[in-house]
C-alpha cells in the first residue's frame, strides 16, 4: 500500500515537471470562453480497505475554472488537468479513506453510506487547486470483488433458507399450539354453553314465576283501583250533592236577604210617606190654628163633600182661602 502511495506521488511530480516544461516552451493559455463547468468521470480500481479487500469506485467530479490566467499558466487544456492531477489525486485520497475502514463486512453492510460520504467529502476538500473550484462529487457506483459478493450472496441465501426453515418450524409449532388452544377453547366453550343453558333454564323458571306473581299483583291492583274508583265516584256524588244543597241554601239566603232588603225599602218608603203626610198634617193643623176661618172652611168643606154641597166663606171672598193656603206653603 505504501508502494502505491509513493508511486502516485512520483507520478504526480513527473506530471507537474512535464507541465512546467511545456509551459516554458509554449505559453498557450486556456481561452477565457471556457467558463462552463467541467465533468471528469473516472473508474478507481483496486482501492484497498484496511483488511486488504479491493474495491472499485465510479466517481464523477464537477469542477470549474475561476482564474483562467493562473490555470493556463499550468495546464494547456482542462483535459490535461483531469488526466495529470485529478486521476492521480483521486486514487491517493480514495486509498487513504479506504485504509481507515478495517473490515469489508462493515462497508458492505452498515457503514457503506458513511464510507461513500467520507470519500465525497475528502474529494471536495482536497482535489482543488488555486483558481479551481470543486463544485460536486458523485460516487455513482461501489463494487466489491465478485468472490466476496458471491460468498455474501451464498451466505445470504443460506441465511434466508435457514430463516425460512425457522419460520416454517415456528409456523408448525404455532399451528400445534393453536390446535391445542383451540381444543381447550372448544372444551371451555362447551362447558360454558352447558352452564349457560342451565342458567337460561333457571332464568326462564324465575321469569315464569315472576310473570305469575305480576299477573296476581296486577289483578289485585285492578281490584283496588276499581274499589278506589267506586269510592271516589261516591265521594264525588256526595260532594256534588253537598255543593248543590249549599248552592240552594245560599240562593234561599240570597232571596231572603233580597226580600228583606225590599221590605226594608218599602218600610222606608212608607215611613217617608207617613212622615210626609204627618208633615203636611202638621202644617195644615198649624195653618188652621193660625187661621180659624180657614179651619172652619175646611171642616165645612169636608162635611159638604159628604152631601155634595159647596161651602163658601161668610165673607164671600174665595180668594181669602187661597191666599191663606199660599202663605202657609210659602212659610213651609
Amino acid at each position: 500500500m505504501k508502494t502505491n502511495q509513493n508511486l502516485s506521488v512520483l507520478l504526480l511530480l513527473v506530471s507537474l515537471s512535464v507541465v512546467s516544461l511545456n509551459s516554458c516552451k509554449n505559453k498557450t493559455k486556456v481561452p477565457e470562453k471556457v467558463s462552463h463547468d467541467m465533468v471528469y468521470n473516472s473508474f478507481l480500481n483496486e482501492i484497498r480497505l484496511g483488511d486488504g479487500v479491493p474495491l472499485n469506485l465510479h466517481v464523477s467530479v464537477r469542477w470549474k475554472i475561476l482564474d483562467f490566467e493562473a490555470f493556463s499558466s499550468q495546464f494547456e487544456t482542462p483535459q490535461q488537468f483531469d488526466s495529470l492531477v485529478l486521476n492521480s489525486r483521486e486514487m491517493e485520497i480514495a486509498n487513504t479513506v479506504a485504509n481507515q475502514y478495517l473490515n469489508v463486512d462493515s462497508v458492505f453492510t452498515s457503514q457503506r453510506h458513511k464510507f461513500i460520504l467520507d470519500v465525497k467529502n475528502s474529494f471536495l476538500a482536497q482535489l482543488g487547486e488555486p483558481g479551481i473550484e470543486i463544485k460536486e462529487v458523485i460516487v455513482s457506483d461501489l463494487k466489491f470483488p465478485l468472490s466476496y459478493t458471491g460468498a455474501m450472496e451464498q451466505l445470504a441465501m443460506q441465511e434466508r433458507e435457514l430463516e425460512s426453515i425457522r419460520k416454517q418450524s415456528l409456523i408448525e409449532l404455532e399451528k400445534s399450539i393453536a390446535a391445542k388452544q383451540q381444543a381447550e377453547e372448544d372444551g371451555k366453550v362447551s362447558m360454558a354453553k352447558a352452564e349457560m343453558n342451565a342458567k337460561v333454564q333457571n332464568i326462564n323458571a324465575e321469569t315464569e314465576k315472576s310473570i305469575r306473581q305480576n299477573r296476581l299483583a296486577q289483578a289485585e291492583t285492578e281490584k283496588q283501583v276499581s274499589k278506589l274508583q267506586a269510592e271516589a265516584q261516591a265521594q264525588k256524588q256526595e260532594r256534588l250533592a253537598e255543593a248543590d244543597l249549599k248552592r240552594q241554601r245560599e240562593f234561599k239566603k240570597l232571596e231572603i236577604e233580597n226580600q228583606k232588603s225590599s221590605d226594608q225599602l218599602a218600610i222606608q218608603k212608607q215611613k217617608e210617606m207617613d212622615e210626609l203626610v204627618f208633615s203636611q198634617d202638621m202644617q195644615m193643623a198649624k195653618l188652621c190654628m193660625e187661621n180659624p176661618a180657614y179651619a172652619n172652611y175646611m171642616v165645612n168643606k169636608e162635611l159638604a163633600s159628604k152631601v155634595q154641597i159647596a161651602v163658601l166663606p161668610s165673607t164671600g171672598d174665595a180668594s181669602v182661602f187661597s191666599g191663606l193656603l199660599n202663605n202657609g206653603m210659602a212659610q213651609k
